[in-house]
C-alpha cells in the first residue's frame, strides 16, 4: 500500500500490524475498524476472540474493548491472549470517540515497534497548552477534542503545519479535554490532564 491522503488524513505507507475490536458489529465499532482500514491498519470485529487460534491471535498488535463487553468476556479475552503469547497492548477508550479511539490504538502499534525512526517524539500536557518535541521537521495536525455528553464528539483543529525541530506549544482552547498530535507516520495522544507521553510508553491500557 503506498501513502496518500484520506478524508484529508495524513496517512502513511505500509501501516503496522492489526487491530482486533472486541465485542458487536454496532456502529460505533464498525466506524472505528473504517477508520483504521482507511489508515491501512487491518481491523477485524468479533465476539468470539476468546476462541481464537493462539497463532491468530499473536498476529494482533493492540485490542479494544466495545464498552458492552462485559469483565468475564474481557478476562477471558486477556487469558486467551496471554496463553498464545501475544505481545498485543489493550487499549481503554479515553472517551467514546472513533477519530480518538483510532489515534490511541495506532499509537499502541507503533509504540511496539522499537526500531521505527520517530519524527514526533514526545506530547506533554501543560496547564492551558501541549508541549510537543519533534526529531526533524516535518508537517504536524494538532486535534483537541471535548469532554461531556454535549462536547465530546467535536473535533477542534489547533494546529496544521510544518514545524522545525525541536519543543513546540500550542494552546489549549477553553473545553479541550483531549489532543492527538499527528505527523506522516507518527500519532500520540494525551489527555489535556494527564503527564507526559513519549515514545516507548503505550496509550492508557486496561
Amino acid at each position: 500500500m503506498t501513502g496518500g491522503r484520506t478524508g484529508g488524513e495524513l496517512v502513511p505507507a505500509g501501516a503496522g500490524r492489526r487491530v482486533l475490536v472486541v465485542g458487536p458489529r454496532v456502529a460505533f465499532s464498525a466506524r472505528l475498524a473504517a477508520a483504521l482500514r482507511a489508515r491501512g491498519i487491518g481491523t477485524e470485529i468479533t465476539t468470539a476472540a476468546a476462541e481464537a487460534d493462539p497463532g491468530e491471535l499473536r498476529g494482533y498488535g493492540a485490542v479494544s474493548f466495545d464498552r458492552t463487553v462485559g469483565e468475564d468476556a474481557r478476562a477471558a479475552v486477556r487469558a486467551a491472549f496471554a496463553a498464545a503469547g501475544s505481545r498485543a497492548l489493550f487499549v481503554e477508550p479515553l472517551a467514546p470517540v472513533v477519530p480518538l479511539v483510532a489515534a490511541q490504538l495506532e499509537q499502541a502499534l507503533h509504540s511496539g515497534c522499537r526500531t521505527r525512526r520517530r519524527r514526533l517524539t514526545g506530547l506533554r500536557a501543560e496547564p492551558g497548552r501541549v508541549r510537543l518535541d519533534l526529531a526533524e521537521a516535518c508537517r504536524v495536525r494538532v486535534t483537541g477534542y471535548g469532554s461531556g455528553r454535549l462536547r465530546r464528539g467535536r473535533a477542534r483543529e489547533l494546529l496544521d503545519d510544518r514545524l522545525e525541530a525541536g519543543g513546540h506549544h500550542v494552546a489549549l482552547p477553553r473545553g479541550v479535554a483531549f489532543v492527538v498530535a499527528r505527523t506522516y507516520d507518527d500519532v500520540l495522544v494525551v489527555s489535556a490532564a494527564a503527564t507526559d507521553i513519549e515514545w516507548g510508553a503505550g496509550p492508557p491500557t486496561g
